[in-house]
């Protein structure tokens, strides 16, 4: 009976590591990062914040974003942008935000996250600002989430959504 009671407890513990039952979860986005081109005419400024919170799941998870999440947003814009290019442009996004939730109850259940983020766009000499507000969304297990891989997930589909729409605005202010 007591080999039973310490499977349980094993396998309890393996089920709360991977949903949140640490205090902070891994996560590596540093591939994103160090495969986006240099492009100085793009920048997007936080004051660094590498945690996301997840509510909606016991405990409130924390996923620790390296490196923090204001360069992998802005390096999911550089490749994203960098092609599309033209001269004379410069684009600084500053004041992100991002908020993560899981509806465990929804059906079928899902982690969102929300992006917040003013830019200034400069086309040409013409200016532009914006402020832009994402919101990416994936299913996911709730009684097994995988946060650690979900949340860079989240985060860079939120990233290329925002580059979108920032090229749309770069387009719409073109002469």
């Amino acid at each position: 009976m007591s080999v039973i009671k310490h499977v349980l407890a094993a396998a309890a513990a393996l089920a709360l590591s991977g949903c949140g039952g640490k205090s902070m979860i891994e996560s590596d986005m540093s591939r994103l990062v160090s495969a986006s081109p240099a492009s100085p005419w793009l920048t997007v400024e936080n004051r660094g914040e590498s945690v996301v919170v997840v509510s909606g799941l016991e405990g409130k998870p924390k996923v620790q974003v390296s490196p923090d999440i204001a360069t992998a947003v802005e390096a999911r814009l550089r490749t994203t942008l960098q092609p599309k290019y033209i001269t004379d442009l410069i684009i600084n996004c500053r004041g992100l935000e991002t908020a993560t939730s899981v509806a465990a109850e929804a059906e079928p259940p899902a982690a969102t996250l929300t992006l917040a983020v003013n830019c200034r766009i400069v086309n040409r000499g013409v200016v532009t600002a914006k402020a832009y507000r994402i919101q990416q969304s994936l299913p996911v297990q709730p009684d097994a989430p995988r946060l650690d891989t979900l949340v860079p997930r989240l985060i860079d589909g939120a990233s290329t959504q925002l580059a979108d729409q920032l090229w749309a605005d770069v387009k719409a202010t073109t002469r």
